[in-house]
């Protein structure tokens, strides 16, 4: 039985949408069968055409996931969801690509795509989902829930959960298990990187009843049901996790979710088979899924081209632009390559812990000394987004064009680094005591060729201000626990954002528990300008707050000189059908509504 969807959309454009969000009565949920038309969603493509193929030039961007303000108490009505008869097909092994090692098996303690997220969510649930079956990228379904309602004043969410989920093991899935889910992700004494980052808003939670859990927040907020339907936010079993299990490991896993845990061989490969006691009827439609972790982007393209994988496991195959171009030249109608984003941040980390980088001059020296359209250029052939402190071009952030006049970001009119950029970093670095420069190491993690972007970084700090770097590549694994350990100086590095709004990317970027603020940076200023900017419903005045906390950013101080805003490029198979792109990075993985026509 599929779950009626709910399109959550920009507040900013409710009074005009015929999918606008229910906000403040009991939202009952329509019931159809698995092969939904996706004309219920307003695409009159049948879901088991092949998707075209994609120019060399395509770009997919998903709108923005709202402005967020506090919900209204208007009601409006849910549009109507149509049944049609099943069209999709069982069977089959899907094979994925893996763009990282398995750092281990906790979503909770997750703050990466692909060494836990990927791995882990195909035996998970949440309370909610973003609905991988419609083009809209901002329906939310729900996932163990089965409708849900929100209080008049947008504080308190109610759901209701499916009565036949049950975990692995036979036991049910209760209220219970939501209640210790939601507090377990936000404790303060366990890393939490990307579920913690619903702290803001949690306060608390209540079993009603054994099906029945009422969600209390701090103040009203959209971003929380958009947080709550992606990967990280997985209901575990309360009942196991007392037990003082290691979740890391994988002899712990219990799940819910549509494919269970079969073997992982290190480095090499994961599989899973179809759980055929799943409380969704029809779903999942393989009969199993099999991973294979391959890092390397030659290695990559040839297994591709082989046929040896059908799609990247998430958004994120680890391949860049031009190589993600040149496999669509050379795979043809075989597959479709997307381009998704802005989906993610990437730049020069700086362990604020550390000399020279504890030095907030030689850290805005280095802002101003990154030539940033040289790697748009060369990573991204010219397509990835300028490297300010939040996406460009979103309601929140500049333009594009208002960055390129600024310092950091502006050209010369040969289209060289702009002198007085090189000058003003100079004498930043000399006011500190380096005028002729220093030496350093950066740290490199093997994703979407951060070791490459290091050596460029490496080579323009090098001829602009003296800075001898050496680059030290590490496999993801690896460089993931250097970084937690605090065992580096510098590093190049990337962070995609939970969903399209501020509070994903102040809190996941430029708070102390930040995802990737690994050395724990965050001024009075930035922490102010968050906790002001969370609360306030008005967008005009929200946005006045987060353009405030971005000139902060570009001419005082950050711990990370972003120089791009990456699309990353998710290879799909032309015979997967019901893909559709999700709103970012993490969602649509859990691989249950997918299918393979003609046969895998």
């Amino acid at each position: 039985m599929r779950i009626g969807t709910f399109h959550l959309l920009s507040w900013r454009l409710l009074a005009t949408s015929t999918f606008a969000f229910i906000l403040a009565t009991t939202m009952a949920c329509g019931t159809t069968s698995p092969g939904d038309d996706p004309a219920s969603s307003g695409d009159t493509t049948p879901a088991t055409a092949p998707p075209a193929a994609a120019s060399s030039d395509a770009a997919t961007v998903p709108p923005a996931a709202g402005a967020g303000p506090a919900p209204t108490a208007e009601p409006t009505q849910a549009p109507a969801v149509i049944q049609t008869e099943d069209e999709g097909k069982y069977g089959g092994i899907l094979t994925g690509q893996n763009s990282g090692s398995v750092a281990h098996w906790s979503i909770w303690h997750c703050g990466s795509g692909g060494t836990c997220m990927a791995p882990t969510t195909p035996m998970f649930n949440g309370l909610v989902q973003y609905d991988g079956e419609t083009p809209e990228t901002l329906d939310i379904r729900g996932d163990l829930a089965t409708e849900w309602s929100i209080s008049e004043d947008g504080s308190v969410y109610t759901f209701r959960l499916h009565d036949d989920a049950r975990w692995w093991d036979g036991m049910p899935v209760t209220s219970e298990d939501v209640v210790y889910s939601l507090d377990q992700m936000v404790r303060t004494d366990e890393p939490r990187p990307r579920s913690g980052q619903i702290r803001p808003y949690y306060e608390r939670s209540e079993a009603i009843d054994p099906r029945t859990v009422a969600v209390h927040l701090n103040f009203p907020s959209t971003a929380f049901l958009q947080y709550q339907a992606t990967e990280f936010m997985k209901i575990l079993p309360k009942h196991h996790v007392e037990t003082g299990v290691d979740l890391k490991k994988e002899d712990n896993i219990l799940g819910s979710g549509p494919f269970r845990f079969k073997s992982y061989k290190k480095d090499v490969s994961i599989e899973y088979e179809k759980n055929e006691d799943y409380f969704k009827e029809g779903y999942p439609y393989f009969d199993g899924l099999k991973y294979f972790i391959i890092v390397d982007s030659s290695t990559i393209l040839a297994a591709y081209l082989s046929g040896q994988v059908m799609m990247s496991t998430f958004s994120n195959s680890n391949l860049n632009i031009r190589e993600g171009e040149q496999l669509q030249e050379r795979i043809g109608a075989r597959a479709q390559i997307y381009y998704h984003g802005p989906i993610a941040w990437i730049g020069f980390l700086m362990n604020t812990q550390r000399e020279p980088f504890d030095d907030p001059r030689v850290r805005r020296a280095i802002h101003l000394a990154l030539h940033r359209q040289e790697f748009i250029d060369i990573f991204g052939n010219g397509k990835y987004h300028m490297g300010g402190p939040f996406p460009p071009d979103q309601w929140f952030s500049l333009s594009t064009e208002e960055l390129l006049q600024l310092p950091g970001y502006r050209e010369a009119e040969d289209g060289e680094k702009h002198p007085d950029d090189i000058a003003e970093a100079k004498r930043l670095l000399a006011e500190a005591g380096y005028p002729d420069g220093f030496e350093t190491s950066t740290l490199a993690a093997n994703f979407v060729n951060f070791p490459e972007m290091a050596q460029l970084a490496a080579d323009q700090l090098r001829r602009f201000v003296d800075i001898q770097i050496e680059v030290q590549p590490a496999e993801p694994t690896a460089g993931y626990a250097r970084y937690e350990a605090g065992d580096w100086e510098s590093g190049f590095h990337g962070n995609g954002f939970l969903i399209m709004d501020p509070d994903a990317i102040i809190g996941g970027s430029y708070l102390s528990a930040g995802t990737r603020n690994y050395s724990r940076w965050e001024p009075t200023e930035i922490g102010n300008l968050f906790d002001a900017q969370i609360r306030e419903t008005d967008e005009t005045k929200r946005r006045a707050l987060v353009q405030e906390m971005s000139e902060y950013l570009r001419n005082t101080d950050s711990h990370v000189a972003i120089t791009h805003w990456q699309l990353t490029v998710w290879v799909v198979d032309s015979r997967i059908q019901n893909f559709h792109l999700p709103p970012t990075l993490f969602a649509h993985n859990m691989k249950e509504h997918l299918w393979c026509d003609p046969a895998c």
